[in-house]
Parts: C-alpha cells; sequence; structure tokens
C-alpha cells in the first residue's frame, strides 16, 4: 500500500494513538506519532438490511505532528489530506464507479482534509474521545470519534453523515450506476447516506 509522509482519519482520520510500548510509573516520557502503522478504513452500506461494504485509501498525506509529553498533546493539531483516487474497496470495477459516480462530481473532485481539534484519553489510558475538523466538499464541520486501545492499539470510530456535507446527490448517483448490486432481498436498490469510518494506529514512546 502506497502511504505518504504520514497518516482520518474524518475524516479521519486522520488523530488516534495507541502505544508501542508502556511507560514506567514516574518516568518521563515523550510521545510521537508513527505513520507506519497507521490503518484507514470506511465501510459503507447497501440493501434495505444494511449491509456493509468496506475498503480504504491508498494515499493519506499527515503534516503538523510533533512529539509531546502526552498522546493528547502529540495528536493536537495534526492535519491530515486524502486522496479520493486511491480509494481501494478490493474491486477495481467498484472503485471506478465510487471516484467517478461519488468523488469526482463533488467539490474538488471529493478531496478529504481535516485537523485534530481535541483527543482526551480515560484515566485508565483504554478508551477516549476526539474531535476532527473535516473538510470536504466545500463543507467544514466538526466530526466526533471514539476510541479503545487493545494490545497497544488504538482503534477509533465515526460516523461520517454524508447530508451535513451536502453529498447526498453523490449518493443517489453511485446507486444510480449500481442499481442492480444494490438492490437486497425485497427487490429495493438501497444505498445508505452515512459510512462508517475507522483508524488504528499507536505512537512511538520514548521513557527515561
Amino acid at each position: 500500500m502506497n502511504r505518504t509522509i504520514l497518516f482520518y482519519t474524518l475524516i479521519l482520520l486522520p488523530f488516534v494513538a495507541g502505544f508501542s510500548q508502556e511507560p514506567v510509573k514516574n518516568q518521563s516520557c515523550s510521545y510521537a506519532y508513527d505513520h507506519s502503522s497507521t490503518k484507514f478504513g470506511w465501510k459503507a452500506f447497501k440493501f434495505t438490511e444494511k449491509t456493509g461494504v468496506g475498503g480504504s485509501f491508498d494515499t493519506i498525506e499527515v503534516v503538523g505532528t510533533t512529539a509531546g509529553n502526552s498522546p493528547e498533546k502529540a495528536l493536537k493539531g495534526l492535519r491530515f489530506k486524502i486522496d479520493p483516487n486511491t480509494v481501494n474497496s478490493g474491486n477495481p470495477e467498484r472503485d471506478g464507479k465510487i471516484k467517478g459516480a461519488f468523488f469526482y462530481p463533488l467539490k474538488a473532485n471529493g478531496k478529504i482534509e481535516g485537523k485534530v481539534v481535541s483527543a482526551t484519553l480515560s484515566s485508565d489510558k483504554t478508551s477516549g474521545k476526539g474531535t476532527i475538523q473535516l473538510s470536504f466538499n466545500g463543507v467544514r464541520k466538526n466530526l466526533d470519534v471514539a476510541f479503545t486501545i487493545q494490545e497497544g492499539t488504538l482503534n477509533a470510530t465515526g460516523k461520517l453523515e454524508l447530508a451535513d456535507w451536502k453529498a447526498l446527490s453523490s449518493v443517489e448517483a453511485l446507486n444510480k450506476v449500481c442499481t442492480d448490486l444494490h438492490q437486497g432481498k425485497d427487490g429495493v436498490s438501497k444505498l445508505w447516506p452515512d459510512v462508517e469510518l475507522t483508524i488504528s494506529t499507536k505512537l512511538k514512546v520514548d521513557c527515561k
């Protein structure tokens, strides 16, 4: 997978952190973002029964990262860009339809940009929440995310309501070119207007 310099997450999202090692009590630790460990995923939904279809983006760029004495400080201010041309659902024919019918008609051909507004961990460092300022289709809004830390990896999730980013026309266009493929058991062709975002990553930890 080809990744540029760094980073989601929403969109997204690029902004979350895990721990590559556990700091020892009373040690002074520095935390830094590790782009090599980052994975960004999305899941759209089709059929009336809402069946998920997942994928990722192969090129994500992240800038503005700095080391800090806490995970929150290492993440705040992180900025990211996602290239919709690199959407990857594991099906080249479907990817072409997603690009042509969904992304390209949007402003800036569907380019996604954002930055981390806040990230807060719980006292036991096993969960947390954050806010991302997401720019998409000419709309800039905040997106809330929640995350958990398991075995040193942080997994974050957020829900993107495409109506909030004025992208429903693209949802309809994509469903039109995929009418038969989006037809469920009830005979109804349906593409849902929300997308689930997932991001996993780690932070490099240096303790002295």
